[in-house]
């Protein structure tokens, strides 16, 4: 498929050819895309003077066309005045919008709204309802605001300690702060209650520095059964952290937390048991369950067992999630045919999105295939991999007369 305008203007923008840019754009006529980026080229104001008022204009009309950023920006337009009398009634139905159109972003936002009374009578119940959804989905900054919401309005400790260990896991600094100082308060449920001493032992053991403290508390809740102590337990038992290292037992441990249905045990097992058919069958436990780690461990298994067909749709679904081994793995087997025909366009869409992920060591692997692509073939997997402008340039050195001295 050849270029489209709405292709060439976002070209044109990644250059900083804003005047080309707006010009391509708007050949595209009722594109939801063009339309949205039209309008953040508007209210930037790059290559012009900064317009909200012309933005929010583009913005609507890329939203009734189904773009779910367009109505999260008009939200956020309404939110904080900008181009528009300011009124969270207004942006509430915006970044509702949004959430129905699926954008993910909005439904943290619309959370936040009910949370704070903005634009809606305060509802905890459908702040907490929106900022499930909007963890579940991958918004990690949801995760704080479930931690903050059980910690400080519904008071659940044990509830609040789980939320700020999954917000700092996703990388939030202020969950950090959140556990130290939740657990101090988590000391006296702990004595009663078995989730609070897990909670306690998992926060001792990772973020206040003392190991062997959360040691003596998960190995309390892990002989009661709690999955999730065990499994925190085998971990700390595999690498001698706190305790003597114990592979005999940290193996028990993963294996009666992941027979209890903890996924995350199942992947450790899976681990553990190398080439095995239980790697196998654990593997396949936590991948089922949506644990992408456990994506492209379980597709070189299935490869080792021929069995490629299905091992192509593992390393896919890797790729898919982020995973830029998994992208790796399904570039490589896309240009050379396992698991299926042979398909350089799904091959450079691979390599291409590593870049995504902060990898270039797809690059040199793009570099050799793409001399078998046509122009159109390397735009189609620029187009898929969110990563025009590098397949653009690939096809501006073929076309290049000294490409071929290169």
């Amino acid at each position: 498929m050849a270029l489209q305008p709405y292709d060439r203007g976002a070209l044109a923008a990644q250059r900083g050819a804003f005047e080309e840019a707006r010009e391509q754009l708007e050949l595209a006529g009722p594109d939801d895309r063009a339309l949205l980026l039209l309008g953040q080229l508007a209210s930037s104001g790059h290559g012009e003077p900064a317009d909200p008022v012309r933005a929010r204009g583009l913005y609507e009309r890329a939203a009734e066309l189904g773009s779910a950023e367009a109505a999260h920006n008009l939200g956020v337009l309404y939110a904080t005045g900008r181009g528009v009398p300011q009124d969270q009634a207004a942006a509430l139905r915006w970044y509702r919008r949004s959430a129905e159109l699926g954008g993910v972003p909005a439904l943290r936002m619309v959370g936040l709204m009910y949370g704070t009374g903005q634009g809606v009578p305060m509802d905890q119940g459908e702040a907490e309802r929106h900022w499930r959804m909007a963890a579940a989905a991958g918004e990690a900054q949801a995760l704080h605001d479930l931690g903050t919401l059980f910690a400080y309005h519904k008071v659940d400790l044990p509830e609040a300690a789980f939320w700020y260990l999954e917000a700092a896991k996703a990388g939030i600094e202020n969950a950090k702060r959140e556990l130290a100082l939740l657990a101090p308060k988590l000391r006296m449920p702990a004595s009663v209650d078995r989730r609070a001493r897990t909670m306690l032992g998992v926060i001792r053991a990772f973020h206040l520095g003392d190991p062997a403290g959360g040691v003596k508390l998960l190995t309390v809740s892990a002989d009661d059964g709690d999955p999730v102590a065990q499994r925190t337990l085998a971990y700390l038992v595999q690498h001698g952290i706190g305790t003597t290292q114990d592979a005999t037992r940290a193996t028990a441990l993963y294996q009666a937390a992941a027979e209890a249905g903890d996924v995350f045990a199942a992947f450790n097992l899976g681990v553990l048991s190398g080439g095995s058919d239980e790697a196998v069958r654990w593997l396949r436990q936590a991948a089922e369950a949506g644990i992408t780690e456990a994506y492209p461990r379980l597709g070189d298994r299935l490869s080792e067992r021929d069995l490629d067909e299905e091992a192509l749709q593992w390393y896919l679904r890797g790729a898919e999630a982020g995973d830029k081994g998994s992208m790796f793995a399904a570039a490589c087997w896309y240009r050379d045919g396992f698991g299926g025909p042979v398909d350089l366009v799904q091959a450079l869409r691979w390599y291409l999105a590593m870049l995504n992920a902060g990898s270039g060591d797809g690059i040199h692997e793009a570099h050799a295939i793409v001399p078998r692509m046509t122009a159109d073939e390397i735009h189609e997997a620029g187009r898929l991999s969110g990563r025009l402008l590098e397949a653009d340039l690939f096809v501006q050195r073929q076309a290049s007369p000294s490409a071929a001295s290169d």
